[in-house]
C-alpha cells in the first residue's frame, strides 16, 4: 500500500512539474508572438502636408470659411513668441556680434520657417556653407537611418524634381546629408547622369529639423489645427446652414392654399407639367412639376395666394457659433483678445488673461529653443571656419519680456550689466526704446567714456563708466 502511494505521488509530481514546464513555455511563446505583432514603438507617421497647405488657403471642402482661423491662430502664436529676435551670447564678444548680426539678416527667415512648422506639422532648414538658409518642403525630405539602430537618424535624403518648362522630361535631384559628407545626385528621365560628393568641413548635419509638438516616441510633428480640424468643420456647416438660411429668408416660397381638393386637380391640370428623365442605370422616372411664371397675373378658383418666409433663426446661429468659436480659444489656449476681438467694455478680463498667456508663449519659447540653437550652433561653426576671432560653440539664448515696466526694466539692465551678467549690446538691444541703429549707440557711448577717461586723472571703472554714458544716450533719446 505504500509502494503504491509512493508511486502515485512520484506519477502526480512528474505530471506537475510537466505542466509548469509547459505552462512557462506557452507564456514565453506568447509574449514573444505578442512582439512580433505588436506595433512598433517608434512612430515614423507624417502629417498630410498637402492637406493642411489647402487648410491654411481655406481650400479644402468644408474648411472654405473656417479655415480663416487657422491662420491667425499659427501668426498669433508665431508673432508673440518670435517675433522679436532672441538675443544670443557667446564666450567671447566676437562670436556674439557675429552672430547677432547674422540672425538680424535672416530673421524674417526664420519666422517663415516657424509658420510652415506649426502650418504643416513639420518644417526643414538647412544653413549653407555660404551662410544662406533655405527652407526645404517636408515632403522632399527623408531621413536616413542608422543600419544597427533604426531610431537613429544619421542623414536626410532630399529629393526634388523639376519638370522641363518645354518638354516632358523631368528632372531629378537628390541631396543626400551626412555629418561628414554629402552627396549629389542627378537623373533625367530616371537615368542618373551626374554624381558629387562633397566635403561637410563641419562635422554635423547642416539641416534642421523643426517638428511642432513632437510628442514621445514620434519621428515627426503635428499641424497646430489638427485637433481642430473636427470643430472648424462643424463650424463651416453650421455657417453654411445659416447662409442659406439668409438667402431662403430673401426668396420667400410662394403658397397656395385651395379650399377643395376638386380645386387643387383643376390648378394641376392648368400649370402642371409631367416630364420623363432617364437615369444613370438606364432606368426612367416621373417628374410632375408645375410650370408657372409667377411674375404674370394668375387666377385661382377657390384659392388664397400669399409668399412665405422661414422664421427668424440668426440668433441662435449667432450664440452656436460663439459657442464653438469659444471652444477653439480654449484649445488654442489664446485670449479672445488677442484674436484681435474688441476689449472696450472687458479691459480687467484682458488684464487677467494677459499673464497666463504669458506663461504659455514662454512655453512655447522653449519648445523653440532646441531647434534655434542648432541654427545659431551650425551658422558659428560655417562662421569659425572662415573668420578669424570666431569660436565654434553653442551658445545661450535670451528671450526679451513680452511686457516691460520702462524704469524698472532700465534699473535691471543697469545691476545685470554692472554684475557682468549680460554684455554692452545685449544690454542696449532689451532696453524699453525704440532704437534703430544699436551699433551706433554702442559706438558713441563707448566714445564718451573713452573721452571722459582720458579727461579725468583717476579712471573709474570700465562698466560704471558705460553705464552712465549709456544713461546719457538714452536720456537724450527719450527727449
Amino acid at each position: 500500500m505504500n509502494l503504491l502511494a509512493r508511486v502515485l505521488g512520484r506519477i502526480t509530481e512528474f505530471f506537475t512539474t510537466q505542466t509548469d514546464m509547459l505552462s512557462r513555455t506557452v507564456r514565453v511563446t506568447t509574449r514573444r508572438m505578442g512582439s512580433a505583432f505588436r506595433e512598433p514603438s517608434h512612430d515614423w507617421s507624417r502629417p498630410d502636408y498637402a492637406y493642411w497647405r489647402r487648410a491654411y488657403w481655406c481650400r479644402v471642402r468644408g474648411l472654405e470659411i473656417s479655415g480663416l482661423f487657422i491662420r491667425p491662430l499659427i501668426s498669433k502664436i508665431t508673432g508673440w513668441a518670435l517675433g522679436m529676435p532672441p538675443l544670443w551670447r557667446t564666450d567671447d564678444e566676437a562670436s556674439t556680434e557675429a552672430l547677432s548680426l547674422w540672425w538680424q539678416d535672416h530673421h524674417d527667415e526664420i519666422l517663415r520657417i516657424s509658420r510652415a512648422a506649426q502650418m504643416q506639422g513639420d518644417a526643414f532648414a538647412v544653413v549653407n556653407a555660404d551662410l544662406t538658409l533655405t527652407a526645404l518642403p517636408p515632403d522632399a525630405v527623408d531621413p536616413i537611418v542608422a543600419d544597427d539602430d533604426y531610431s537613429h537618424i544619421i542623414g536626410w535624403r532630399v529629393t526634388q524634381i523639376l519638370a522641363h518648362p518645354e518638354t516632358t522630361d523631368k528632372m531629378t535631384v537628390v541631396d543626400e546629408y551626412y555629418a561628414d559628407r554629402r552627396i549629389q545626385r542627378t537623373e533625367i528621365n530616371g537615368v542618373t547622369t551626374q554624381e558629387r560628393v562633397y566635403r561637410n568641413l563641419l562635422g554635423r548635419l547642416p539641416i534642421v529639423h523643426i517638428a511642432n509638438q513632437r510628442q514621445d516616441g514620434e519621428a515627426f510633428g503635428h499641424a497646430e489645427a489638427e485637433a481642430l480640424i473636427e470643430l472648424l468643420l462643424r463650424y463651416g456647416e453650421v455657417i453654411d446652414a445659416a447662409i442659406e438660411g439668409n438667402i431662403t429668408q430673401g426668396r420667400p416660397t410662394p403658397v397656395a392654399s385651395f379650399e377643395t381638393i376638386g380645386d387643387l386637380d383643376k390648378f394641376w391640370e392648368l400649370y402642371g407639367e409631367r416630364t420623363v428623365r432617364t437615369l444613370p442605370d438606364g432606368s426612367t422616372e416621373t417628374i410632375d412639376a408645375l410650370n408657372v411664371d409667377l411674375s404674370q397675373l394668375l387666377t385661382l378658383s377657390g384659392a388664397t395666394f400669399e409668399y412665405k418666409s422661414p422664421g427668424a433663426f440668426t440668433a441662435d446661429t449667432e450664440r452656436l457659433l460663439g459657442l464653438l468659436f469659444y471652444l477653439l480659444l480654449e484649445h488654442a489656449e489664446i485670449p479672445e483678445f488677442v484674436f484681435g476681438n474688441a476689449i472696450s467694455s472687458s479691459q480687467a478680463s484682458a488684464e487677467t488673461q494677459m499673464p497666463v498667456f504669458e506663461r504659455f508663449i514662454e512655453m512655447r519659447r522653449a519648445d523653440m529653443t532646441g531647434w534655434l540653437t542648432e541654427i545659431a550652433e551650425i551658422a558659428l561653426g560655417y562662421m569659425a571656419l572662415t573668420q578669424p576671432g570666431i569660436h565654434a560653440q553653442t551658445p545661450s539664448l535670451q528671450w526679451t519680456p513680452l511686457t516691460q515696466d520702462g524704469r524698472l526694466t532700465l534699473d535691471a539692465l543697469s545691476w545685470a550689466l554692472l554684475q557682468g551678467l549680460i554684455d554692452e549690446r545685449t544690454a542696449l538691444t532689451m532696453a524699453p526704446l525704440d532704437i534703430q541703429d544699436v551699433d551706433a549707440v554702442l559706438e558713441q557711448a563707448r566714445a564718451e567714456r573713452a573721452e571722459r577717461a582720458s579727461a579725468w586723472p583717476e579712471t573709474q571703472p570700465d562698466e560704471l563708466e558705460f553705464e552712465r554714458a549709456l544713461r546719457n544716450q538714452i536720456e537724450q533719446l527719450e527727449a
